[in-house]
Formats: structure tokens, sequence, C-alpha cells
């Protein structure tokens, strides 16, 4: 899924972004109005800011009524002034927020500055447009190494016990690839958010919509918390699918067969929702997450906010989901192919698009996943990152006091895994099989399979795995559990770093290495019993030499991870003693570290003898090969700190991650190596869909 603006192309002048100012101006008096709207526009969101230019039919935007529905952030939970303010301004609530300190509401343009002026209002954000993103699987990664089958059965991991929310269109809860071993529904609660969403309905109907996806929509799906689009189910089966029939062979097989699903709808039977939705639903899990021992979070889902990670809503709402001991994990998006220039300098077709991770996928706190083509062999060798893979670093920014802009530019995707051409669950009479049928690839009704690629498939690949990690060793935190996945990962020749995040998926050595470590690092961080160099592990265990072997072909691991998106820490290290960046309260970014998402002055965060990895000694920068870092460590390259490294008047480490030398880094839109364009057929679906809707994060056929 991802989340996006759609226009119907027919701008309008409305209120110019210079008479907002003034008519707010005007209100204030004269010594201080010019500082005060100033101060007021910077808190709006570039989107926002934007639609005071013009009236472009969005879905938050109503021409006919001059409203938006935007995203009111507050520096506290939203006191009775702060709404007052609102509705003095003409504006109405229409939904109040836990996760973060926020509130939805549609307001007229004429009060956006007004409402922004207050200072109790950190930001105001667009309510944006939401998206869907879009077996071998198991011997592809290695799951099959980690538990074996017999006639109805499977022993070893397979998820038992762990709750996953799905946060997407919805979940078909009778389908065969979500039973229990007693044919009972492992889908074991529900919430449907966006069917109450009556602007994304009329916006849907005013642009015909429904036609668009085919003409053939059930739409007697649209108001139940069944997957009336397609995409939810898909995902589900991907995390936990139990494949039907001969239960000795594996079939459509997900990554964590036993565990238990949690649909939180928050797509529409046409794939829809708005960024509003996917708060609402985060609210939700986290309120309910005791009641169904939800411990991963799966966000199909992209964002095209610019936002820097500190102040997107959406962000900081999987930030407190992390913080809670959610392990949250998020499709990196489909926006790794763009077009080329067209010139005799680049000459034609498409080129790999860097900068092109999407939001929430920015977040330093979540994993972030990237899609790998397998080539439809169990074996690893051939594999590749797809091109429509969303390349990172992160572009999103914040406007400096001089007017500049600090991009991000943290190291992402975090890993990769197969999400080329995977089967799973097919919903009954969904949207996607209506408008492309060529996705269904075997049986019918409640056990019904198709196929799709995108990150969206990618990323419950891997979120299935956070589930038989959590299986083997429930101590585990986000943070402890996304540098495991790193650090076991397989390097894919010739990919970068930028590419393939810390490399491919390997889950039989993600599980080794969670088995050798000690059972209780998250209560004893809970309750303040473990210290930075205390023994990270198991009594009498050792660490696992730093290998795996799949389907015959045997390989190192990379041996590296990211820190914060910004700093890459190698060697063992790293799991032989309690590192503070395993806290989930701690983010540390570059030279910056905040604690409980305070700014923090003081605070011991890695022990000596950890490598520091980073690449920027090199001119490559975050192009540096993932092959040729695992090397460089391993031949003695880096630096091997002497001592703890601890937090002091805000200097940690000189540098951090940077842009390679040479490389244009433009909005959003970055490569300028003619080199690695591709004239590689476009999967279907990554271009425009009618009236500047992008379906592509579910529909690629894929790169065969």
């Amino acid at each position: 899924m991802r989340l996006n603006r759609v226009s119907n192309r027919r701008p309008k002048r409305n209120l110019s972004i210079a008479t907002a100012v003034l008519v707010l101006a005007a209100s204030m008096p004269h010594r201080h109005a010019a500082a005060q709207s100033q101060r007021a526009l910077a808190k709006l969101s570039v989107a926002v800011q934007q639609i005071l230019a013009s009236n472009n039919a969005l879905v938050w935007s109503n021409p006919a009524t001059q409203k938006v529905r935007v995203l009111i952030q507050s520096f506290g939970p939203a006191g009775s002034d702060l709404l007052a303010a609102i509705t003095q301004n003409g504006g109405t609530v229409v939904r109040q927020f836990t996760a973060i300190n926020a509130v939805l509401v549609a307001l007229p343009t004429s009060g956006v500055l007004a409402v922004a002026a207050l200072p109790q209002v950190e930001r105001i954000t667009a309510d944006h447009l939401a998206q869907e993103t879009s077996s071998h699987l198991e011997a592809a990664t290695g799951a099959d190494q980690v538990r074996s089958y017999g006639l109805n059965t499977i022993s070893g991991l397979d998820g038992t016990g762990v709750g996953i929310a799905v946060l997407d269109s919805g979940i078909m809860s009778p389908h065969s690839d979500f039973s229990n071993g007693l044919l009972a529904s492992r889908v074991a609660g529900s919430t449907d958010i966006v069917s109450s969403n009556e602007n994304l309905s009329q916006f849907e109907s005013q642009l015909g919509l429904g036609t668009l996806m085919g003409g053939a929509l059930n739409l007697s799906l649209l108001g139940s918390n069944d997957d009336g689009f397609g995409h939810g189910s898909h995902v589900a089966g991907v995390i936990a699918g139990r494949s039907c029939g001969n239960w000795s062979s594996r079939g459509y097989m997900g990554i964590a067969p036993n565990a238990n699903l949690v649909d939180v709808r928050v797509l529409d039977g046409l794939g829809f929702g708005q960024v509003s939705d996917v708060l609402a639903g985060i609210d939700w899990v986290m309120a309910n997450r005791s009641a169904f021992n939800i411990k991963v979070m799966n966000l199909s889902l992209a964002a095209s906010s610019q936002e820097s990670y500190v102040t997107d809503p959406l962000c900081r709402a999987v930030r407190r989901a992390v913080l809670a001991g959610i392990t949250v994990v998020v499709a990196a998006g489909n926006f790794g192919l763009g077009a080329s220039p067209g010139n005799a300098a680049w000459g034609t077709g498409q080129i790999e698009t860097y900068g092109s991770i999407a939001c929430p996928g920015n977040e330093p706190t979540v994993i972030t996943v990237g899609s790998a083509n397998t080539h439809q062999t169990d074996q690893r060798g051939d594999d590749t990152v797809n091109y429509f893979s969303s390349r990172g670093p992160t572009r999103g920014y914040q406007i400096e006091a001089s007017g500049n802009k600090q991009y991000d530019n943290l190291l992402k995707p975090d890993l990769v895994a197969p999400g080329n051409r995977i089967i799973s669950a097919q919903s009954a009479g969904c949207a996607l099989i209506n408008q492309y049928p060529g996705l269904h690839q075997s049986g019918s009704g409640s056990s019904a399979f198709m196929q799709l690629s995108g990150t969206s498939v990618a990323s419950p690949a891997v979120a299935g795995a956070v589930a038989l990690l959590l299986q083997k060793n429930p101590g585990l935190t986000p943070g402890l559990i996304k540098s495991i996945l790193q650090y076991t990962a397989q390097q894919i020749p010739n990919a970068n770093i930028s590419e393939q995040g810390a490399g491919l998926l390997n889950i039989a050595g993600a599980v080794q290495l969670a088995g050798a470590l000690r059972r209780d690092v998250a209560s004893s961080i809970s309750n303040g019993t473990i210290n930075v160099g205390d023994s990270l592990l198991a009594s009498s265990a050792s660490l696992p030499e730093p290998s795996s072997t799949l389907d015959g072909q045997s390989f190192p691991w990379g041996g590296y991870i990211f820190a914060g998106g910004s700093h890459l820490l190698a060697g063992s290290e790293l799991f032989k003693h309690y590192q503070r960046i395993y806290d989930p309260a701690v983010v540390w970014v570059r030279n910056q570290v905040t604690i409980n998402s305070a700014p923090a002055t003081s605070c011991q965060l890695i022990t000596a003898n950890v490598i520091d990895a980073d690449p920027t000694a090199t001119p490559y920068g975050v192009f540096t090969y993932g092959s040729s870092v695992a090397a460089g460590i391993t031949s003695g390259m880096g630096t091997v700190l002497t001592q703890s490294m601890t937090l002091g008047d805000g200097v940690v480490m000189a540098g951090g991650v940077a842009v390679g030398v040479g490389v244009i880094m433009g909005e959003g839109v970055i490569m300028g190596e003619s080199q690695w364009a591709t004239t590689e057929g476009v999967v279907m679906g990554e271009g425009d869909l009618g009236e500047g809707v992008i379906m592509g994060e579910t529909l690629n056929l894929g790169e065969n």
C-alpha cells in the first residue's frame, strides 16, 4: 500500500499563500504580525501550504466547501482551548488520537493559518489518500529449516502464541489459509476503521474510482470487514498462511503458519484509505495489544509525505508502537524505477531511483523491507533486488531557521525479502482479481490463491520471521530483532546498501542467533536491571558460527547492522554484550539521542570492541556494495572502539553515513549514473491509473 495525493488535475485559484498570510496578519497587532504569520506558515506541511494556493480536488480537500481534512499535532494532548479555537475558525473535530498528540479536523482554508498560529499547535499535515503497496517462500528464506511437517501437523517454529496485527484491506477469515489444526480460524480479532470514513467514499464516488477498478467490483463487500479488495488477505497469507491440501508438502505455506492474526481494516474495497484511518488503526492496536498478545504489526503501505520522520504523524505513531514493545515491519515502497530525462546523456527508458523510500518506512525504529527476486528458484545464488523496490537514503526533511532544508538521509531499507511472484491467499470476489484475472493461480472460494509482487509482499515475509524469532526467544526487543535480522542477512552480489539494506532475509541464521541470547532482555530493560556491557548471551551459550547453508549453498552472514539509520556497526560484540540501542525508548540518529522522545545529554550507548564500519571513508558512501562492507569487516577494515561510546555534550560519533561524492540528490529523485539505466519492461501497475491514481504497490506482475 501507499499513501498518495490524488488530483483530478483541474486546478483553480483559491487563496494564495501570500494572501493567506496577509489575512492572518490583519487580525494581529501590526508590530508582531509578520513574524507571527511566518511562524504559523512554517508549521504547515508542504502539501497544506500548496492547497492554500490552489483548489485541486484532493481526498483531503473539498473545493465546494473550501474545507480541508488535516491532522493537527499539538505539543501535548489537545486541550479545550485548542478544540474551541478550531470551532471558532469554522472547523469540526472528526477524530482524536491516542498514539500521538493529534486531532483530525475539517477546517476552512481561511482558518488554517489562524489555527497554526496557536502556541500549542506544533504541526498541521494533510490527511493524504492511502493505497495498498503491494511454499517456495519457506525454502527461499530458510523458514523450512526451523520446523518439520507431518500429516496435518507442523512441529518446530511456526509462530504459535504470537499475535500479528495486519493493517490493510481486511482478511477473509474463513479462507482455509487461516485455519488452525482443528480447522478454526486464526484471525483472533478484527476492527473496521475505514468504513466509517464518509469523506473517502464521497471522494471515490466523485472520481468514479469504482469504474476504474474494473466495473465488476462486489460492492456488497465494501461495508463489511471482509477483504473486498484482496490485498490484505494475500499479505496475511504470506505472514501466516497454512496452505490447505496435503500437509506433508509445503504448498503455499506462509512464514509463521500457526501465528494468530489480528485484522485491522484501514483500506476499503477499492484499496483506499487515508492517513487518519491508519493512525486510528494504530491507536486500536495499541489499545488491544494485551488482549490479542500483539507483538508484531505489519504495514504494507507507504506515504507520499516529504516530512522528516521527526514530525511526520505516521512516523510518530509507529515509533510510539515500537516504544510499547511492538516490532513494526513496513514496506519500503515500489518506487525504485523512474523515467529517465530522455536526453542523449541519459538515454531512454527507466533508471533506478534512489531516495524513493516512502513513509513510514523512513522511520528509523521500524524494520523497512525491500523486495528481492528469487527468480522462482529455492537456491539463493541467483537472487537480485527487484528494480521496482524503493531505494534509500530517505529524503524527508525539516526546514531550518535559515530556511534551508535539512534532509534526514537515513540508510533504508533495512533488508530485503522475497517479493516477486509470491503466491498466497485470494479473497472471494476481490477487486484485484476482477480487474486482473491473470493474478489467479489455483483453487476457488475459500481455497483460492493468487500471485502478487511488491515490497508489500516482502514486508509480511519479514513480519512472519519476527514471529518465529519471538517464539524462539520471547525476550527480544524490536531493536534487537532488527539487528539480528540484519546481522545474519546474506549479501546480494552487486547490490549496494541503499538497494539491499543489510542484505537478504535469512530466517535460519536469525533463529540460530536469537536462540543464543538471554530470554529476559525486554523485561530487564523495563525494570532497569540491565546495563550497557552486561552479558547478552544465555547461560552457557556461545554465539553460532556466522554462516548458514540454505538449499545446499553456504554463505557468510553480512555481519553488520544499521544503527539509527545513520551508523554502520559490526562485530560479534554487538551480541555478546548488551547495547543501549536495543532499548525501545532510545533513538540514535547521527549525533543525537532521544530517550522516550526527549533529547538526552548523557547516555552510554555502545560497548568497547564494537566495530564502526561506516562506509563514508570511501568515495561511494551509501552506494557501497553490501558485499564490500562485509568483506572489509572480515579483512579488518573499520574502527574497533577501544572504549564504550558515551553521549556527552551532544557529541557521539563524527559524521554518520553520508551521501556519496558526486551523486545528485534531487527532490526525491536521485541517481545520475547512466550505466544504471535500464530498459527492463515496467511491471504492470508502475504507471498511472486514471486521474493520477498510482496502483504500483500490488499489481507488479514481476521481473522474471
